[in-house]
């Protein structure tokens, strides 16, 4: 038994971890046998687990520094 699923394992290496979690969920509802949806869910756990270790913008420190400079740029500094 081997969990392929192109467009999870897309969002994971993008580090799009929530998303992945919800598509590992449909995958779920497609699967029958009780041994891979074990797997499933050991596997959007993990997903649930790593998006909650980031914040809801990733990015949201250098976001912040782009609009700082951008502002004062604007404020003629």
């Amino acid at each position: 038994m081997e969990l392929k699923d192109s467009i999870a394992e897309l969002l994971e290496s993008r580090g799009q971890w929530r998303r992945a979690a919800r598509r590992w969920l449909t995958v779920m509802d497609g699967v029958i046998d009780d041994v891979e949806r074990e797997a499933i869910v050991r596997r959007r756990e993990h997903c649930i687990d790593m998006g909650a270790n980031t914040p809801p913008d990733g990015r949201r420190s250098e976001t912040r520094r782009l609009y700082k400079i951008q502002s004062r740029y604007n404020d003629g500094y």
